[in-house]
């Protein structure tokens, strides 16, 4: 069985590297392909349901194709469908009982397709419809949808329509809706009867992004009970504060006021956000916003606030004491404009468990301590941002950070790692310092992160040649040391992975390894993934490896020729080798395989 079952993965994968490098034939741009539970026949320019799809099947994609009417005959024959996607396939007229014989139907997506006309009995048949998208399908009014067959309907999306207001709402069952999706349309005011029929909705989801308001009603989301509503992209004509008086008496999980980049600007006084005394939201998002007067009573009135996102928001800084805030558990500071990290002031956070500051426009200054009050704190995020320790990193920096489990230094400037540079941080679980340059003084840098599962050292020169610098990772499941490059190509340190005997994924591939020690992973016993892509290996060999019974092997990519048969004779049958890439001699590899297994 397990030889059968090399000679099959070894031969697919020969045969997908061969049909990768050549033009694809007509008969396989023809035919449906199979999919789980079902048949994948998008983009073949079908005009019916080709007769070799199963009378039993239970999905089917068959989008950019041309249907340009459903008939009550067109599905006849599926009688099993629960998914079916017909994305743009010009379809403009769906006339009575499309889905008649469908009754087990639960997804339907018609998104794209130019309705003109759908009949009052379109959607009869499905016994429980929860998912229908008419997204892009050119839809002027809510009242051009037939709804006596939609009572459990869970899921509407009518993006990027042309739908102008909210009149025809009331004719939906909306008792199980929990998702309605009128973003991208041209709806520009809301009134107070508008939203009656969700007044007994509880934990539904509402977007209006991109669309023109220029009026909503005072209180006209007054007493709604939402999971979310999304806003952002809306304020091009209409004034924030007109757009929260609208807002309040809304109790909602997240809220998103934010802006997107071709937006106007838009200026928010410190005097709108007091709206959100009326107002109960526990995140919230303005990114891409101004403050137009930001000082220490702006969030006066999100005193209940859990998370907040200031994405973009144009700060530099908070050193101001603020009044509201401190229930926060999530602070996003990303792509501001931050010297110092000490100019958060983040004493006004002292239940913040998340912290991102990734992307700053500016390099940032780490100075030391300004952190401490956060003891809470479980994940930090500074990537993207050149952080600058000025000075040895990182116990200084993280005093304090005593509970921190997630730690991103990715893409920052060069540092120098000071002896047991995260002291301060014991209980890691994560830490990613990929993409940043740093030296060490000392060569077992992380001997006291005994939590860490996983560690991200990818393109940081890391020295391999140091068998010390994984000292101390015990419980180390995942190492990333992709992009470091090998010294004089052959990895031969044997000792190197003797520190992280637990380590279940290693990843190796850009090194320019060109060979490795036999017994190299010998001692990695609980092994099951690795990664040798794109470096210079010449054959494929599996003897190094402790496990072959759920190995999963990436040799992509590498200048592998030919492969000795024997070398992967033992792989168990959950076990795969990718050797996609590769310059083989397929012709003599494909008479070793029929040598050897027939």
């Amino acid at each position: 069985m397990e030889k059968h079952f090399v000679f099959y993965v070894l031969c697919y994968t020969i045969l997908f590297h061969f049909l990768s490098h050549n033009v694809a034939t007509p008969w396989a741009r023809r035919q449906c392909q199979q999919i789980a539970d079902g048949y994948d026949c998008s983009d073949m320019e079908l005009q019916v349901i080709p007769d070799e799809i199963p009378s039993f099947v239970k999905k089917l994609k068959f989008s950019f194709n041309y249907l340009p009417a459903l008939y009550n005959f067109t599905f006849q024959r599926l009688r099993s469908l629960n998914y079916l996607d017909l994305t743009r396939c010009g379809i403009t007229f769906m006339y009575e009982d499309v889905f008649k014989y469908q009754s087990g139907l639960v997804v339907l997506i018609l998104i794209g397709n130019p309705l003109v006309f759908i009949a009052e009995r379109a959607f009869y048949g499905p016994l429980a419809l929860k998912y229908l998208s008419l997204a892009q399908s050119k839809i002027q009014s809510l009242s051009d949808i037939p709804t006596d067959n939609l009572a459990y309907l869970e899921v509407l999306d009518l993006g990027g329509s042309e739908i102008h207001s909210l009149d025809g709402l009331s004719s939906f069952h909306c008792q199980n809706l929990r998702s309605l999706q009128l973003d991208m349309n041209s709806i520009d005011r809301i009134s107070v009867e508008d939203l009656v029929p969700l007044q007994n909705v509880h934990g539904i989801s509402i977007s209006f992004k991109g669309n023109d308001f220029v009026y909503i009603e005072p209180g006209a989301f007054k007493s709604l009970n939402l999971s979310s509503l999304d806003f952002s992209g809306c304020l091009s004509k209409m004034d924030f504060s007109s757009l929260l008086k609208g807002l309040e008496g809304l109790k909602t999980n997240r809220l998103n006021l934010g802006l997107y980049e071709t937006d106007p600007t838009v200026h928010i006084p410190s005097a709108a956000l007091q709206s959100f005394c009326k107002i109960f939201v526990t995140d919230l998002d303005f990114q891409l916003q101004h403050f137009l007067d930001l000082n220490n009573s702006t969030f006066y009135c999100l005193d209940e606030l859990k998370k907040l996102d200031l994405t973009r928001a144009h700060l530099d800084s908070l050193q101001f004491n603020m009044t509201g805030l401190s229930t926060l558990s999530h602070l996003v500071l990303d792509e501001n404009r931050f010297k110092d990290i000490c100019h958060i002031n983040t004493r006004n956070f002292p239940l913040l468990t998340h912290l991102s500051v990734s992307g700053n426009s500016k390099p940032l200054i780490f100075s030391s301590k300004c952190l401490k009050s956060l003891r809470v704190l479980e994940e930090l995020d500074l990537s993207l941002s050149l952080v600058n320790p000025m000075g040895p990193c990182c116990n200084d920096q993280l005093f304090g950070l005593s509970e921190l489990k997630l730690l991103n230094l990715s893409y920052g400037s060069q540092i120098f790692l000071s002896s047991q540079p995260f002291n301060a941080t014991p209980q890691l679980k994560h830490l990613d310092i990929s993409h940043l340059n740093y030296t060490l003084n000392d060569s077992s840098p992380f001997s006291n992160l005994q939590n860490l599962k996983t560690l991200n050292l990818s393109w940081s020169n890391t020295n391999l040649t140091n068998m010390h610098i994984f000292k101390g990772l015990k419980n180390l499941q995942l190492l990333n040391l992709k992009g470091n490059a090998v010294q004089g190509g052959v990895l031969t340190q044997t000792e190197l992975f003797k520190y992280v005997p637990f380590l279940e994924t290693l990843i190796l591939s850009s090194c320019k390894i060109t060979a490795f020690e036999e017994n190299l992973f010998k001692g990695l016993t609980h092994l099951r993934q690795i990664d040798l892509s794109q470096n210079k290996l010449v054959k494929l060999s599996t003897s190094g490896f402790y496990s072959l019974d759920f190995l999963q092997l990436n040799f992509a990519s590498n200048a592998i020729i030919t492969v000795n048969v024997g070398s992967v004779m033992d792989l168990g049958k959950e076990s795969t080798v990718d050797l996609s890439y590769n310059p083989l001699e397929q012709g003599l590899l494909m008479q070793n395989f029929i040598v050897n297994f027939l």
